[in-house]
């Protein structure tokens, strides 16, 4: 496939047609956070940090499934994508415990200025035991942030075993 010229934050970077907007970030180094994105998986939308705005888009679009254009233009730091990114940080972080999560989201959280405590205690996601169904499949309701890693790595893009689905909003 061709390649294709974009501009993400004032600078011109080639991008392979049919590759993501995240990719061609990160052909300059730009650090776009990704929660439910992993290179061998199919993108599934749903964690939202990784949104950059787009000129001429009305929404913020998820940089780790759209695709690039040529000519796009695309601000990955702009006060709106902050916003969005902050919020969704922060409604995830009031939800679920995040004591856990790696360095690298622990500094996204300080970047944007997260402060989940804003949600309060009864934001969090409703108490359920850690369900052992085997040795395999440990669900812990309280860390999950419903990135459907998990289902997509059961299903198509990997096992196909399809062991783990999801049912209704996740839960």
């Amino acid at each position: 496939m061709p390649d294709v010229l974009v501009t993400i934050d004032g600078r011109q970077v080639e991008a392979r047609a049919g590759t993501t907007i995240l990719d061609a970030c990160r052909r300059l180094a730009i650090d776009t956070p990704t929660l439910c994105q992993l290179d061998n998986l199919t993108p599934v939308n749903v964690c939202r940090v990784c949104v950059v705005e787009l000129d001429g888009s009305r929404v913020l679009v998820p940089a780790c499934s759209r695709k690039v254009e040529e000519g796009m233009k695309i601000h990955t730091d702009s006060a709106r994508v902050r916003h969005s990114r902050r919020l969704v940080l922060e409604l995830l972080a009031s939800s679920v415990d995040m004591s856990l999560c790696s360095a690298q989201v622990q500094g996204w959280m300080a970047r944007y200025e997260a402060v989940p405590s804003r949600f309060g205690a009864e934001a969090a996601t409703v108490a359920q035991p850690v369900k052992v169904d085997n040795d395999l499949y440990v669900r812990d309701y309280s860390r999950c942030i419903l990135c459907y890693k998990c289902v997509e790595a059961c299903g198509v893009d990997a096992q196909n075993t399809f062991a783990i689905g999801v049912a209704g909003r996740g839960f």
